[in-house]
């Protein structure tokens, strides 16, 4: 028989005696498999904030701020700044010569309500609250009211995004909730196609003003350019009037700008855990195979001496190896799968201190780069051993 052939037949006796090792080789599945649980789990998390991230936002539609403000919640401009950028003749006019233009307010608002059960519930971060007008159904058109309507203007009512009820199913339209020491209403829940802004509450901008006492200010202006290959001339043409003192880019570059921040954070801390992790899974694949070794010692000298090659034994030393590796990722990952999901998740954003919601999307991709990790820490527990098995001299095995 060839070496190959040779190979099949002995990685076919192993697999039917494993259920034999099994109890033996438990520790190392079960290392395996915290480390595919734990390298999905920041795939799946660092993929789904990317999405909810890179869902929000328009290529042509142009956000303002005040200059240095690296989030809406460090800006403050003032109604004077938006009618010059308002005016300005390559912004969209409506058949009214109405500019396209919608002035927007974000507050971090703590949250605090009273459940079915008479509980008193108080959010433990906060939420972002933000002040919308009428125009700003102009810059989001994946915007749809799934239940209830649209809040009244100069009453305390708002909508919240789906990402929030999924993850507070207490909240429905009609109950009333408490921020900032004011009783509001929740007229509507709302979707935005999974964009980040369905982690917002949405409400009348003047009402936030008034109840913040922000005065007539507000934090950034959304606009419509004509060309947005405009935008380079008309930043600098902005950046030279001295009654502005703003920072100009597109929507859609200042959520992936956020994305890529947020997820860096998650790699930084996630991967040099997996790493460590991995590297203890793959000791304990090491123990388990030189344990196999030492104990069929005189078995893997049989097989030499009845004429299999020493390179056909240590293949199927790395075959037993990937088995023990692909049932401890199937025990990492299945779980984790089963369990989440679809589930809806939340995390800080760091740029504005508000809570942002996410879903667990752990897709084949996903999983198949957990596994393909998985099989490699067994790989390479294998190796030694496979070596080992195949450098073992017939007479001193068959004397142990």
């Amino acid at each position: 028989m060839s070496n190959l052939q040779q190979a099949r037949s002995l990685t076919v006796i192993n697999f039917k005696s494993f259920p034999q090792r099994f109890v033996a080789s438990f520790v190392s599945m079960l290392s395996i498999g915290c480390v595919a649980a734990v390298i999905l789990s920041v795939l799946t998390m660092t993929e789904g904030m990317m999405k909810t991230l890179q869902r929000t936002g328009l290529d042509n539609t142009v956000l303002v701020m005040r200059a240095g403000a690296i989030s809406e919640l460090q800006s403050v401009m003032f109604p004077v700044e938006m009618n010059i950028l308002a005016n300005n003749q390559k912004v969209i006019k409506n058949n009214q010569g109405q500019a396209q233009v919608s002035a927007e307010m974000f507050v971090n608002a703590q949250m605090s309500y009273v459940t079915a059960k008479g509980k008193f519930e108080q959010e433990s971060k906060s939420l972002a609250l933000r002040g919308i007008s009428s125009a700003t159904s102009l810059f989001r058109p994946n915007f749809r009211l799934v239940r209830g309507e649209m809040f009244a203007t100069g009453v305390r009512q708002l909508i919240i995004g789906q990402a929030i009820a999924r993850r507070k199913p207490e909240l429905t339209v009609g109950k009333y909730i408490t921020l900032g020491g004011a009783q509001w209403q929740i007229s509507g829940i709302f979707s935005d196609s999974n964009s980040v802004f369905e982690s917002e509450l949405w409400a009348d901008i003047g009402m936030v003003q008034s109840d913040y006492r922000r005065g007539n200010t507000i934090q950034s202006v959304r606009l419509a350019l004509k060309d947005i290959n405009d935008l380079p001339a008309l930043e600098k043409e902005w950046q030279e009037d001295p009654r502005l003192n703003i920072r100009v880019l597109t929507e859609k570059q200042f959520f992936a700008d956020q994305a890529s921040s947020l997820t860096r954070l998650i790699r930084w801390l996630g991967f040099p855990i997996a790493i460590v992790m991995a590297l203890g899974a793959m000791v304990a694949a090491l123990n388990t195979m030189y344990a196999a070794i030492a104990s069929r010692s005189k078995e893997i000298a049989t097989h030499k001496a009845i004429g299999f090659s020493p390179l056909a034994i240590s293949i199927s030393i790395l075959c037993e190896a990937l088995l023990i590796a692909f049932i401890g990722g199937l025990f990492g990952i299945l779980p984790l799968y089963l369990a989440f999901d679809g589930w809806t998740a939340a995390t800080q954003n760091a740029s504005n201190l508000s809570q942002m919601m996410f879903n667990f999307d752990i897709s084949l991709l996903l999983i198949v780069k957990a596994m393909s990790l998985a099989l490699c820490i067994g790989l390479l527990g294998g190796l030694l051993p496979a070596i080992k098995a195949m450098n073992l001299p017939v007479t001193e095995a068959l004397r142990d």
